[in-house]
C-alpha cells in the first residue's frame, strides 16, 4: 500500500543550500538525486508549478502485532475489590490495549477509559459522581431550551449552532437501527447532547463531525448524561493532544 502526499518544493531548496550553482539544478534533476537517496521512492512532476506527488511503493516489514481476546466480564470482575476499585489499572489498560473489551463491558468500562470515572473510585463513589453530574447536565441543557426565539435572533453564534446541529444529525449514522429513521428517539438525544456542549464549551461549541464522534459513544452509553460526559472528556482530551 502506497503512501502518498504532496509537497512543495522546500524539500529541494533545502537540500540545494546556499551553493549558488546547485541552486540552478532543475527540478526533475534533485527528483532523481533524491530518487536514488531514498530507496523505493517515486517522484511524479507535475504540470502545476511548485508541487510533485511523492508515492513511496515499499513501506518495509510491518511489525507482527499479538493481539489477545477481548477482556471478560470476569477478567474485569477479578481486577476489582470488594468496594469495587481497579486493582491493578497499568495492567487492565494493558490488556484493553492488546484486545479491546467484550461487547458487554463496553458502556462501563468506557467511563473509566474516558475519565468519567476515576480508576481507583469505588462504586459508591462513583454512583455520587453520575447523580452530581446528571444535575450539572441537566442545568446545561436547560440554559439553551430556555432561550427564547426573539433571544435567539439576537445570538447569531447559537443560532448558527443550532443550524450545523440540525445538518449532521439528520445525516449521521443513518444505516444504524440506532439512529434510523424519522423522529428517531436516538436523533433527538444526538442533538440535544451536541446543543448542550455548546453551553458547556460555548468558545468551541460545534465543529462539523462532532456528531460523527459523539455517534459510537451515544450507542454503547444508551444514557444521555453518560454519553453527554464521556463525550466532553473525550473532546477535552482532543484539545489536549491538538493544542497542548
Amino acid at each position: 500500500m502506497g503512501g502518498f502526499s504532496k509537497v512543495t518544493n522546500f524539500i529541494f531548496d533545502s537540500l540545494r543550500g546556499s551553493d549558488s550553482s546547485a541552486q540552478q539544478r532543475p527540478p526533475s534533476e534533485m527528483a532523481d538525486f533524491i530518487n536514488d537517496a531514498i530507496p523505493g521512492l517515486k517522484i511524479n512532476q507535475q504540470e502545476e508549478p511548485g508541487f510533485e506527488v511523492i508515492t513511496r511503493i515499499d513501506l518495509g516489514k510491518r511489525p507482527e502485532v499479538h493481539r489477545r481476546q477481548p477482556v471478560s466480564i470476569e477478567e474485569w470482575m477479578k481486577n476489582m475489590d470488594s468496594e469495587g476499585r481497579i486493582l491493578n489499572a497499568d495492567s487492565v489498560k494493558q490488556m484493553i490495549f492488546k484486545g479491546g473489551l467484550c461487547h458487554a463491558l463496553r458502556k462501563e468500562v468506557w467511563k473509566f477509559l474516558l475519565g468519567y470515572f476515576s480508576w481507583n473510585s469505588t462504586r459508591e463513589e462513583r454512583a455520587n459522581v453520575q447523580k452530581r453530574k446528571t444535575d450539572e447536565y441537566f442545568r446545561m441543557k436547560l440554559q439553551w431550551k430556555s432561550v427564547s426565539e426573539e433571544q435567539e435572533k439576537r445570538n447569531y453564534r447559537l443560532r448558527d449552532y443550532r443550524s450545523l446541529i440540525e445538518k449532521d444529525v439528520n445525516r449521521t449514522d443513518r444505516t444504524n437501527k440506532f439512529y434510523e429513521g424519522q423522529d428517531n428517539p436516538g436523533l433527538i438525544l444526538l442533538h440535544d447532547i451536541l446543543m448542550t456542549y455548546c453551553m458547556y464549551d460555548f468558545d468551541l461549541g460545534y465543529v462539523q463531525g462532532m456528531s460523527d464522534l459523539l455517534s459510537p459513544i451515544l450507542y454503547v452509553m444508551e444514557n444521555e448524561v453518560d454519553a453527554f460526559w464521556c463525550f466532553a472528556l473525550y473532546m477535552d482530551q482532543m484539545e489536549i493532544f491538538l493544542y497542548g
